[in-house]
């Protein structure tokens, strides 16, 4: 990750840019360093190895589970 930005910034900032695309995203969750899980409305959840990504290896991961 990019010094100065952590991983919970990003998955905060990711989030709320995700929620803009009406892809039924409830929230993200950074659930320990090395794992996001992806909520959806209705109660769907993607669990998504982070670990040893890169800020746009997080993005690309991310959002290839949606």
């Amino acid at each position: 990750m990019k010094t100065g930005v952590s991983k919970a910034e990003l998955i905060k900032s990711l989030e709320a840019t995700l929620k803009l695309t009406r892809e039924k995203i409830a929230c993200l969750d950074l659930r320990d360093e090395n794992t996001v899980v992806i909520y959806f409305e209705g109660g769907y959840t993607r669990v998504i190895n982070i670990a040893c990504n890169s800020g746009i290896a997080i993005i690309r991961d991310v959002c290839k589970y949606i």
